[in-house]
């Protein structure tokens, strides 16, 4: 991050930001899912790259607040980035455009008698049980609210879900 940091005098915050985005947000975005339910300590230091590269972005000093920045970039912070990973696969495994493998690890509740069925959370032995992609899906699933789970399209969906989640770690969106 040093060498993208000496490169800010010869490039604009547009090209600047698109730099940190490519090289760093996604090596942040890499496998991010098993970041879920992580100790808090480990957050802490992704969210402290992510705001560093927020300072470098746009030129912050290191003692600036970086949350309204990373409101302003409408970055997601790094825990709604997990989740936004784990919604998104299991989106496309409801829907049928993931791949079987993961398709066949989500259910819904046969039990429930809502207009909206839950997904089946599968109750694990081990707080590390609670971490797998059938449990940490259903739980952010069924954590949603109707209007993004009822989304028609994946686009329309993505929109949903980072709105809502953008407003879950801002609160308001404007």
């Amino acid at each position: 991050m040093r060498n993208i940091a000496k490169m800010k005098t010869l490039l604009s915050i547009k090209q600047m930001r698109q730099l940190i985005q490519a090289i760093i947000l996604s090596s942040l975005d890499y496998c991010n899912s098993l970041y879920f339910g992580c100790s808090k300590s480990v957050l802490k230091q992704l969210q402290q790259i992510q705001n560093r590269a927020c300072a470098i972005t746009l030129g912050l000093k290191k003692r600036d607040a970086k949350t309204p920045h990373l409101k302003k970039l409408h970055w997601l912070k790094i825990q709604e980035r997990v989740e936004f990973k784990i919604l998104l696969v299991t989106y496309k495994a409801l829907n049928g455009i993931a791949p079987s493998y993961i398709s066949e690890l989500i259910h819904y509740n046969e039990t429930t008698g809502g207009r909206h069925p839950s997904l089946h959370r599968h109750l694990a032995k081990t707080s590390l049980g609670d971490r797998a992609f059938v449990s940490s899906a259903a739980g952010l699933w069924n954590a949603l609210p109707d209007e993004v789970k009822q989304s028609p399209s994946l686009p329309h969906f993505k929109a949903k879900l980072k709105t809502h989640l953008f407003t879950k770690s801002y609160g308001d969106v404007s």
